[in-house]
């Protein structure tokens, strides 16, 4: 199927939010046949996704696309895998969408991303990772685990704070992110209904190294990260790469970790790879 790059009209399409049947919070924009669905990266409510996030994420895709952001399921207990989240998705797709999917997976949403694709060909048509590798780096796992802890001790916005430091390599951008976050993180972060949701989630972060697998991964598959990315460093992105019989990667030098959060930097790349 070719992309439409030309000149488009606009297309007003309303976020629709909700839950699936298995219990996936949800936000969903188009009305094309096409399905991409983006795994979300770390959450620390898993509500239904952004709208805003959503519709930054989709708009040169709804031409061609209906474009769903899902998150996990809440309130699960201490001993949930990244394996049990994977059959989540899997579940959803085989008995909502009923047929195999583009699969979007940033962060997070792409470590599981590629459980989903080891363990579930049959769901996933093409797979995009964004900013994620078979394993996090040691300070990556060090940053998430100080968050761990602010979390379990209810000092959310201080969780958030410590998170950012994945995300920005300067350090005055950092400075001023961290202090914004300060001010506003409560009003960011919303109710946290369910506090073992994060840390269950960190948790598969840290322990994950799916570097044996990659092999079981058949769908084509595009990687996309940063070059400077704390958390995935190039080695451990170039190491998935390889071990990943239809793969191609692409580095932006420039750039640290959450790419997803950076859709023009990276549009060009999956619209080439999904006209493919």
């Amino acid at each position: 199927m070719s992309i439409n790059k030309g000149k488009k009209p606009k297309i007003k399409y309303k976020v629709e939010k909700g839950f699936s049947e298995n219990g996936l919070p949800f936000a969903r924009i188009g009305n094309n046949s096409n399905l991409i669905v983006n795994l979300e990266a770390l959450s620390f409510t898993n509500e239904p996704p952004s709208g805003f996030m959503l519709k930054r994420f989709a708009k040169p895709l709804l031409y061609n696309y209906t474009v769903y952001n899902i998150g996990r399921k809440q309130n699960v207990p201490e001993d949930y895998t990244f394996t049990d989240m994977a059959n989540d998705y899997a579940d959803m797709i085989r008995n909502e969408f009923k047929k195999p999917v583009i699969i979007v997976g940033s962060s997070t949403g792409g470590q599981i991303a590629q459980y989903l694709a080891a363990d579930h060909s049959d769901v996933v048509q093409k797979l995009i990772i964004v900013s994620a590798a078979y394993r996090v780096s040691e300070k990556g796992a060090e940053i998430e685990s100080r968050a761990a802890e602010f979390f379990e001790q209810r000092k959310y916005v201080r969780a958030l704070t410590t998170i950012l430091e994945l995300v920005y390599i300067s350090r005055t951008k950092m400075a001023i992110a961290k202090l914004f976050t300060r001010l506003l993180g409560r009003f960011f972060i919303g109710k946290i209904k369910y506090p073992n949701d994060f840390l269950t989630e960190v948790k598969g972060d840290i322990e994950m190294n799916f570097k044996d697998r990659l092999g079981e991964i058949k769908a084509p598959t595009l990687i996309l990260c940063g070059g400077l990315d704390i958390e995935y460093p190039k080695e451990y992105v170039q190491e998935t790469a390889e071990g990943i019989p239809n793969a191609k990667l692409k580095f932006f030098e420039e750039y640290g970790h959450g790419l997803a959060g950076r859709w023009k930097v990276i549009e060009t790349d999956i619209l080439e790879f999904l006209e493919e």
